[in-house]
């Protein structure tokens, strides 16, 4: 079911190990993440190579996987980090067969069928093909949104590899942001950072709604993943943004989202708005004080266009 790629090393027992340095890129987890795990849940364990070297045995890389595996199928670290590969087996059946019926569209069954082909020129061209047909709200909206789903439902149902799903992002993030950077903002727009919390790293949800509102004539700042709050205020007070706009996505602890926001709002001033969207907000019915939930990117679109700006006092002129 996996493919797995590991720098190995032969040992008496013939076992395969992983080092330290290397497990985020094998498994897209970081060395944090898994210290914290291992605080709390005593997984993964301490394991070493014959020469005393630590490392991460094949068996716990498999166990690691299916984690991640589960985690993105919306299980959380309780539920599955420490059980048994048998029981996580039985987890990822069950979430196979609790799945909902996904009803994929002619354009994203054609992505799957060129991801399965490992086509990416042919996947490159399609998306060029969609994007002429539409405006780039319309790409995102109808193209772009559901081919994800569609490929999410692809990789549970283990139509495809987890290697094709972070292709797929991966063009799909580098051909947005390409459309980012031929747009040019109207005149006296409004700033908009983009920048996702502590933690979260899906970046792909931030930049469809950069997309979206920077066609609209935003003017548009990202400024990435995993920044500290107090580095977003610095950040939101020197380019003088009128907006900062946050994406949590389905994987962020949604005991953290209001949180995180509200200490947010203590950082900055009330003339800077604070915006927040992604499914990471779908479980918040009331929007926290000073702060703006949109469940869809419409909302932002509306948001945006009624967005009053402040005066900013021009720097005075050279002498």
């Amino acid at each position: 079911m996996f493919s797995l790629r590991v720098r190995s090393f032969k040992m008496n027992n013939n076992k395969l190990f992983v080092l330290p340095s290397e497990i985020e890129r094998e498994t897209g987890l970081k060395k944090d993440q898994l210290r914290k795990w291992r605080q709390r849940f005593e997984f993964p364990p301490v394991e070493s190579r014959a020469d005393g070297k630590a490392a991460y045995s094949l068996k716990t890389v498999k166990q690691l996987l299916l984690i991640k595996r589960l985690l993105e199928g919306g299980f959380r670290p309780a539920q599955v980090v420490g059980k048994t590969a048998n029981e996580l087996d039985k987890l990822l059946l069950a979430l196979l067969h609790s799945a909902p019926v996904i009803c994929r569209d002619d354009t994203s069954k054609a992505f799957i069928a060129l991801l399965k082909q490992t086509d990416l020129v042919g996947f490159e061209a399609l998306l060029a093909e969609q994007r002429a047909k539409q405006t780039l709200f319309g790409f995102v909206r109808d193209t772009v949104a559901p081919l994800l789903i569609s490929i999410g439902d692809a990789w549970v149902r283990g139509e495809l590899d987890i290697h094709d799903e972070h292709l797929c992002t991966c063009c799909i993030e580098r051909y947005l942001q390409a459309q980012i950077f031929s747009l040019q903002p109207k005149n006296k727009s409004p700033i908009v950072l983009f920048a996702l919390p502590p933690n979260e790293h899906h970046l792909i949800g931030q930049m469809m709604a950069e997309a979206v509102l920077a066609e609209q004539g935003a003017r548009t700042i990202s400024i990435g993943s995993d920044i500290p709050l107090n580095n977003l205020k610095l950040a939101a007070l020197a380019y003088k943004v009128d907006v900062l706009a946050m994406s949590f996505s389905y994987a962020y602890p949604a005991r953290d989202v209001v949180p995180t926001l509200l200490h947010l709002r203590r950082l900055l001033p009330l003339e800077t708005q604070i915006w927040a969207g992604g499914s990471g907000v779908a479980g918040i019915k009331k929007n926290p004080k000073g702060i703006r939930i949109f469940q869809d990117i419409e909302e932002a679109v509306v948001a945006l266009h009624a967005l009053v700006l402040p005066e900013r006092i021009a720097p005075p002129e050279m002498v």
